[in-house]
């Protein structure tokens, strides 16, 4: 996609999830709505303002499930230029340049029973998926969440109060590394051993999804049921020659003006 394909969204609300996490709500007008419907587990690509760059272009899952308020969750890393002006900078009101959804991390059939594995903020697109399955399929879900603390828990409320409303479908697993450390490969391997005839869906730091990538290739899941998010390098920023691709796109509409 390039900056012809983006769109101005209004930012409909802000909602704090946790300390370093807001969950940014875009109000999408109807003569896009159709180039802005997604599938859980897709993402979406926004235009962070930046003195450098205009536009620097950043990827963030979306949280909610079709149908609903086309919703992003971002949560402040340390470094991060992009995540730290959303967390403290944007407000309602606010508008951003912002690309169709993208990505192909979402299930083939909401019916399958689905092992969903989750490190930090990677619960993003995992919630998405979780919801819409809940909603639109007939299978099983069981979710490991793993989280440096309880504080740092997103979705902590939401996901307990499906796992009521849903016991025959939902399990809730939380990790706390405050309480029991990183959790290693043999022991994210005796989890998902209950579930090997399940379909795999994990996101995450690098370092816990490689964790699970091993743990289920141990146990043999065939590689069709086994999907990991991986936000890929962009070739260039998609954003940074919007107002020239506009520019040339004018100045040859005026050169085929039959009233010229």
């Amino acid at each position: 996609m390039s900056a012809e394909d983006s769109h101005l969204l209004l930012v409909a609300d802000v909602v704090p999830e946790t300390d370093d996490a807001v969950s940014v709500v875009f109000e999408v007008p109807d003569d896009v709505s159709e180039a802005f419907s997604w599938r859980p587990g897709q993402f979406l690509t926004l235009g962070i303002p930046s003195d450098r760059t205009g536009l620097a272009a950043r990827c963030y899952s979306i949280c909610t499930r079709p149908g609903e308020s086309l919703t992003v969750t971002v949560k402040r890393t340390a470094d991060g230029f992009a995540s730290n002006w959303v967390n403290d900078q944007l407000k309602p009101g606010d508008t951003l340049r912002v690309l169709p959804p993208g990505g192909i991390f979402t299930p083939k059939s909401l019916d399958d029973d689905l092992l969903l594995l989750a490190g930090g903020s990677g619960i993003t697109p995992i919630v998405s998926i979780l919801r819409t399955a809940l909603a639109e399929g007939s299978g099983r879900i069981v979710l490991f969440y793993a989280n440096r603390d309880e504080r740092s828990v997103i979705f902590g409320r939401l996901l307990t109060e499906l796992a009521a409303e849903h016991p025959d479908r939902l399990q809730v697993f939380h990790w706390l590394e405050s309480v029991q450390g990183l959790p290693s490969e043999d022991q994210l391997r005796a989890f998902a051993s209950a579930y090997g005839e399940w379909t795999a869906f994990c996101c995450g730091p690098a370092p816990f999804m490689k964790s699970v990538s091993n743990a289920l290739r141990a146990l043999d899941f065939p590689r069709a049921r086994r999907h990991q998010e991986k936000f890929a390098s962009l070739g260039g920023n998609p954003f940074g020659d919007v107002e020239e691709i506009r520019a040339v796109k004018a100045s040859l509409a005026e050169l085929d003006d039959p009233d010229d």
